[in-house]
């Protein structure tokens, strides 16, 4: 089944849009301040990636850049972008503490920026337009970077708890 320029932006929107709303709403619950600045940058970052992505989709125009029919990005997109990649961080914190809630939350934004990673690496790997490859591996690179930022503030954030229990 061929992927259409607008499943693409349809996918992409979603994943930076729910991104910044979990971030930012996430943000809400932090009481440490590092935490909660953290929080609003990655969502600043998300609504920037939202912002990138749609400008390479309506760069590609009606040119075919290899992925459209790829097995592989449409069994991605059905095991994935089914249904949200981001949690309601209101119902993470109604069914646990908020500690508990605030590592949880973490665990699930270290998940979806693997997720967002691979989607757009795998973009990247079937491109066959060198600038816009550039801009999926750019993108690619962010994501992986937020995936560790949030590994070591999930990290500290644990650590940091764990002396005050």
């Amino acid at each position: 089944m061929v992927i259409s320029n607008k499943e693409l932006l349809g996918i992409s929107t979603r994943i930076e849009r729910d991104g910044r709303l979990f971030y930012a709403e996430l943000s809400k619950y932090a009481e440490d301040p590092t935490l909660k600045e953290f929080l609003q940058i990655m969502a600043k970052e998300e609504a920037l990636h939202e912002i990138q992505f749609k400008e390479i989709l309506e760069q590609k125009g009606d040119d075919v850049y290899g992925w459209e029919d790829h097995p592989g990005l449409r069994d991605l997109i059905d095991k994935e972008f089914l249904t949200d990649i981001f949690p309601s961080v209101d119902g993470i914190m109604e069914q646990a503490s908020k500690l508990k809630g605030l590592e949880k939350a973490l665990d699930f934004a270290v998940e979806a920026e693997k997720v967002a990673a691979e989607f757009y690496g795998l973009l990247a790997e079937m491109c066959n337009n060198i600038e816009v490859k550039t801009m999926l591996v750019l993108l690619e690179k962010a994501e992986h970077e937020h995936l560790q930022k949030v590994l070591s503030l999930r990290k500290e954030f644990l650590n940091k708890n764990k002396a005050v229990d």
